[in-house]
């Protein structure tokens, strides 16, 4: 039985040599990078304090997490305040998606059918698979922990090193843990998928809610747990142990739901569709939105509550500029009339980054339905190519704007009690990122046409975009470098005045790789 178990985890090593490969230079080399950078960026203890002041906000508590060792500020704490959250959420994304296609995925494709066919035990393949990603997690911990070490930046002690690189695994193997008790009760690898990034997405909003409170809300949320370590601090091993447990229990409970469920179905039963479909669902268009519309809902409602948790602080932004220099210079210095007004662009940003993960999954799906050879099937018969890419096409458009529109909402309709902002300044700071956005879905439908097996280079000019959007600041990048990105070249609403040049030419490179990618598919043998 070891044996066979020992198989299948080679087995899936063996798969994962691209993919966990690219992550985990992704990871590490990424935590190398910002412990080069940081010193450079904070070379003296009043940018550090002066730093530590800026994240006191309730906004970027919201953001960031909670501030700790003000009285004791070195450089490798400011890291590990601005940037453990964010590679907790990369390790997220890692293990959901890892999990997901080796459980779900597999059964769904009948390869884990084909696979239990041989001597092996009916729990080895999600064994394996939780086994395997724990050993992913540790590797990268481990490996961004010693990168920490060697570097050596002010503060730096292996206690904090380790704090810093587990925390970051631990909060991946929790939502791995997480994933495949999905994979047990759902049937559909897009249902367990969107079950597990909406648990993400509450556990943010939880951990951001219960940090601008000070409240111990935010210990419910795998996110908010591993923030507490304070790493390079008071290098708390606890939170650690207790993200360790819960994974243990979330595991245990996943293998026993799946020793007494049906290989292929879920706990929860599909639900069964109609007899007959309309005529709107025998068309291109109706398929296009069926195949996205559990997404879609989902993802509506998480913007309408994100960009409400946000909402919700920015009536005390105000208040905290009193008495605070360093902030009310940081306003002068942009040009905004209150506190509101300089962080709402930075918002929006963040919010359009986010709309364009489902927006970039509309035409990745597309791909995903040709690769598992069920396009072929639907242009077997009277359906032109050109129909299906036009379909996801409008869809990709209309979500941006549903979107879009449903965070502005959000903004506003938590915010709109204190009279700060108008909802015309929120909508507009918040649209005219679309055009930005519509480049990324323009950029996946040309890769999709032209060449679909390098579509996920796509996401890395998103990682691009967010590392500008993020810390250009912090890093002091030079216009031409934060202009690559899309977003970049959006006018920073309210401060700036609204500039249709920019935004033309964003929506004319959208146009033209929408086109070309148009024509392509047209063009090109199907899953080649």
């Amino acid at each position: 039985m070891f044996a066979n178990f020992l198989k299948y985890k080679l087995f899936i090593i063996r798969r994962e040599r691209v993919v966990s490969v690219v992550w985990f230079v992704s990871l590490t080399g990424f935590a190398l990078l910002l412990s080069v950078m940081y010193p450079g960026m904070f070379p003296t203890k009043e940018s550090l304090y002066s730093l530590t002041a800026t994240l006191t906000t309730p906004s970027m508590l919201a953001m960031l997490g909670p501030v700790y060792g003000t009285d004791a500020m070195t450089t490798a704490i400011a890291m590990a305040q601005q940037c453990l959250l964010w590679f907790g959420i990369a390790a997220i994304v890692m293990n959901i998606f890892f999990v997901n296609r080796h459980t779900r995925v597999d059964e769904e494709l009948g390869r884990h059918e084909m696979l239990a066919s041989l001597p092996v035990g009916r729990l080895t393949g999600s064994a394996s698979t939780l086994v395997s990603a724990f050993a992913l997690d540790m590797i990268i911990a481990v490996v961004i922990a010693l990168l920490t070490l060697a570097v050596n930046v002010e503060g730096t002690t292996v206690a904090g090193a380790f704090c810093y690189g587990l925390s970051i695994g631990m909060q991946g193997f929790v939502f791995a843990a997480i994933t495949l008790l999905m994979a047990q009760l759902f049937s559909t690898a897009h249902g367990s998928l969107g079950f597990a990034f909406g648990l993400m997405g509450a556990s943010y909003i939880v951990r951001a809610i219960g940090d601008m409170k000070g409240s111990d809300l935010s210990l419910i949320s795998p996110l908010g747990l591993g923030l507490r370590v304070e790493a390079f601090y008071t290098n708390a091993f606890a939170p650690i142990v207790i993200l360790l447990t819960e994974s243990v229990v979330i595991g245990a409970i996943a293998m026993l739901v799946n020793s007494r469920r049906d290989v292929g179905a879920g706990v929860f039963a599909a639900r069964k569709g109609r007899d007959g479909a309309s005529a709107f669902m025998r068309s291109p268009l109706g398929l296009c939105r069926r195949l996205v519309q559990r997404g879609f809902i989902t993802w509506a409602i998480a913007m309408f509550v994100l960009g409400s948790s946000y909402g919700s602080v920015i009536g005390q932004l105000d208040s905290f500029v009193e008495g605070n220099d360093m902030i009310k210079q940081v306003l002068q210095g942009s040009g905004a009339a209150s506190l509101a007004e300089g962080f709402l662009p930075m918002l929006s940003g963040i919010m359009a980054m986010i709309i364009t993960v489902p927006v970039i999954g509309v035409f990745t799906r597309l791909r995903t339905e040709e690769k598992r050879g069920r396009l072929e099937q639907i242009y077997a018969c009277a359906v032109p190519r050109g129909k299906m890419f036009a379909s996801i096409t409008l869809i990709a458009v209309v979500e941006t704007v549903v979107l879009t529109g449903l965070t502005a909402l959000g903004l506003y309709s938590a915010s709109a009690s204190t009279n700060i902002l108008s909802f015309e300044a929120i909508a507009a700071s918040g649209f005219s990122h679309i055009p930005a956005i519509l480049v990324f879905a323009g950029l996946t439908a040309f890769l999709v046409g032209v060449a679909p097996k390098f579509v996920g280079l796509v996401w890395a000019l998103f990682g691009y975009s967010f590392i500008s959007l993020y810390f250009s600041r912090l890093f002091d990048m030079p216009d031409w470098a934060v202009r690559i990105s899309p977003y970049g070249n959006v006018p920073q609403i309210p401060i700036e005045e609204l500039a249709a040049a920019p935004l033309a030419i964003l929506s004319a490179i959208a146009v033209a790789l929408g086109i070309v990618g148009y024509v392509s598919y047209r063009r090109r043998d199907i899953a080649q």
